[in-house]
């Protein structure tokens, strides 16, 4: 059928919401929307639509006859210098990803177990001169860019960039009126970025480390080193923030719940703590998606060639799967969360982040510091609407 002869009604438009309340307080906004209106365009988004509900989300990102990532028109391309996995489909997709999975492959990922415990260790050993501390800037931030140059395979003068560097790239692809003076930003990152590449691909040609960047030029079908580049740089856009925020959510979600940090530390089971983090607070709130072919769902008719939104920070949050969902508990069942996505986009790093935090961060943060505690519990604040986590996280260590 085509859209013309499609049967639904207009999408409502919400005016009520804000670009303020999405970056303060996004819970109360979702959980209004899934009740009320779950498939919605927001002005404060410029009349994007978005999905709220855990069911239509899954959809969005799952059903690849009406839903795609291939979108050459977003400022991600400009700012990104190229046109990144992330916004490719089908076989230019799959060639690029399988490139990059052997790096990432659950037995493969072992191997750096033990640099991710000498990176924390490290780190704790700094911790430990202080009665109190920021955990955001003393702890979380260098393991996020201390693993994340392993993982990459780059060097100690990329990983002092990555967080500014990622900033950049985050900015420059929000840039949606295409302005040049933020533009300017993201270039320079990106001939820094391909620069520090270049320097690390002609090492790891010479001697290859299993890291990701590693992979991709050395794949039996290898790829163009402007791809290498760009899809390199997509890691960094996510992961060296999604890893900060993430930590230090489930951090914080467990020093509320000392029953469940008990139970964790009894247990040795931490991956629990790692999952529930990821879904009380998904580190990426939304991932876009273009409507590839007209449809109809909920009644409203989804047109197509419109840039969505699923929003799995709010399908994290659905009270058709889960009871009191703004709760962090780790009892859950089934504990599950979209946080790293489905279906064909599905996040590579999902093995990488939950070895690094349940294996190694967490259980060694909290026997090191068995009394750890937060400073001021109110004083924690989270903001964020792409990504989100606290602010700061002022602790006593005991």
């Amino acid at each position: 059928m085509t859209e013309n002869t499609l049967s639904g009604a207009d999408i409502p438009v919400d005016t009520q919401t804000t670009l303020e309340m999405l970056e303060d307080a996004p819970s109360e906004v979702y959980a209004r929307l899934r009740k009320g209106s779950p498939i919605v365009r927001l002005q404060a988004l410029g009349g994007r639509i978005v999905f709220t509900k855990a069911e239509d989300t899954t959809r969005v990102k799952t059903d690849a006859e009406h839903f795609w990532s291939t979108d050459s028109t977003s400022p991600m391309q400009r700012a990104f210098g190229g046109h990144t996995l992330m916004r490719k489909d089908g076989c230019p997709h799959l060639k690029e990803r399988r490139a990059m999975e052997p790096a990432l492959d659950p037995d493969h990922i072992q191997r750096w177990k033990p640099a991710f415990a000498r990176l924390t260790d490290r780190l704790l050993d700094d911790l430990a001169a202080h009665k109190s501390v920021d955990l955001l800037p003393a702890f979380a931030a260098p393991i996020s860019a201390g693993y994340l140059r392993t993982v990459l395979g780059l060097d100690g003068a990329g990983e002092e960039r990555l967080f500014d560097w990622a900033t950049s790239l985050v900015r420059g692809a929000m840039n949606g009126s295409f302005d040049s003076e933020i533009f300017k930003i993201s270039d320079q990152a990106n001939v820094e970025m391909n620069a520090c590449f270049d320097r690390m691909i002609e090492q790891h040609w010479a001697a290859p480390d299993g890291s990701v960047l590693s992979a991709m030029i050395n794949a039996t079908d290898p790829l163009e080193i402007s791809q290498i580049r760009t899809n390199m740089k997509i890691c960094i856009g996510g992961a060296v923030i999604e890893t900060r925020d993430a930590l230090l959510s489930t951090i914080y979600g467990l020093l509320c719940n000392p029953d469940q940090l008990r139970h964790c530390k009894a247990s040795g089971n931490w991956d629990l703590a790692c999952q529930e983090g990821l879904r009380w607070v998904a580190p990426i709130q939304a991932s876009p998606r273009m409507v590839k072919k007209a449809l109809v769902m909920r009644g409203l008719l989804i047109p197509e060639g419109e840039t969505v939104m699923a929003i799995q920070a709010s399908a994290n949050h659905d009270e058709d799967l889960w009871d009191a969902s703004d709760r962090f508990d780790i009892h859950r069942s089934p504990l599950s969360h979209q946080t790293f996505g489905e279906g064909a986009h599905k996040c590579l790093g999902v093995y990488v982040y939950r070895l690094l935090a349940a294996e190694i961060v967490l259980p060694r943060l909290f026997e090191r510091f068995p009394a750890l505690c937060l400073a001021d519990r109110a004083a924690v604040k989270f903001k964020g609407f792409a990504f989100r986590g606290p602010t700061s996280m002022e602790v006593y260590l005991g």
